[in-house]
């Protein structure tokens, strides 16, 4: 595609460019970086305008506000609209998105199980969820991923391949939630599934809290994996924190103290 000399964004851009904000890491909101130039190229625009709307759009992110390390404070009024709309159904986000990212680029879009183009609704009580939910799982774990900087948050393991974007809110129990990055933690396998099962939370500072159980197994694999974290804060991500009401509902519904 060429370089648009139309100021204006498109809304197919604007999708990119948010999709592209959720799966980078801020560091990396720069020209350089190989994705945007790729996107870039494939929306017509050049590297350093789509990394200048990438800051822009961090400057409506209350984590980064919060810690100081603010955009350039030029959103426009579309982009204020579509992080809202954003924020206020994911899911719905999510789907679009996707289908932007995968027109542009002549990929195909493989879910898990295929789509039935007669199902209308997602709802997690039956099996229409494989539908538009199934297609936001691999976009919440890029986000998450890439909100922890692909680190586990308690331990720090850094191999993709071990690490999972956790739900502290289960999948089934809160619909319009699921897709939502703020209801994810980047843990290792071991942890998502301590995490999962009850057997740690974290408190409202983000410290990690053991249940009885793991406390009482004094094994030196389970002291090493579990007992060396107890007390010590998680590595905050450096957007997409942690709503600290899905960790209270986490706290009172699924730890087992």
């Amino acid at each position: 595609m060429e370089v648009t000399k139309n100021h204006k964004w498109t809304r197919e851009q604007l999708l990119v460019a948010f999709t592209l904000y959720t799966q980078t890491s801020f560091g990396r909101l720069h020209s350089r970086n190989p994705d945007i130039i790729k996107y870039a190229k494939l929306i017509g625009r050049t590297p350093s305008a789509l990394a200048m709307k990438l800051v822009n759009i961090a400057s409506l992110d209350p984590v980064i506000v919060n810690s100081g390390r603010k955009g350039l404070q030029a959103a426009s009024k579309m982009d204020k609209a579509m992080w809202q709309e954003m924020n206020d159904n994911w899911e719905a986000f999510w789907t679009q998105s996707e289908l932007v990212m995968v027109n542009i680029s002549k990929q195909t879009l493989e879910p898990k199980e295929k789509l039935n183009p007669a199902i209308t609704s997602y709802s997690a009580e039956n099996k229409s969820i494989i539908s538009s939910s199934r297609y936001g799982q691999n976009s919440f774990r890029k986000a998450v991923l890439s909100a922890h900087e692909e680190q586990c948050c308690i331990t720090g393991i850094s191999n993709t391949k071990l690490l999972v974007a956790s739900h502290i809110i289960p999948w089934a129990e809160d619909k319009s939630n699921r897709l939502n990055p703020r209801n994810g933690l980047c843990l290792s396998n071991l942890h998502d599934k301590a995490f999962d099962s009850g057997l740690l939370t974290l408190n409202e500072s983000l410290e990690v809290v053991l249940s009885k159980e793991l406390r009482n197994d004094q094994s030196l694999y389970n002291k090493a994996s579990f007992i060396l974290f107890e007390g010590k804060r998680i590595q905050v991500p450096k957007k997409f924190a942690p709503d600290q009401e899905f960790l209270s509902h986490h706290r009172q519904h699924i730890f087992q103290a």
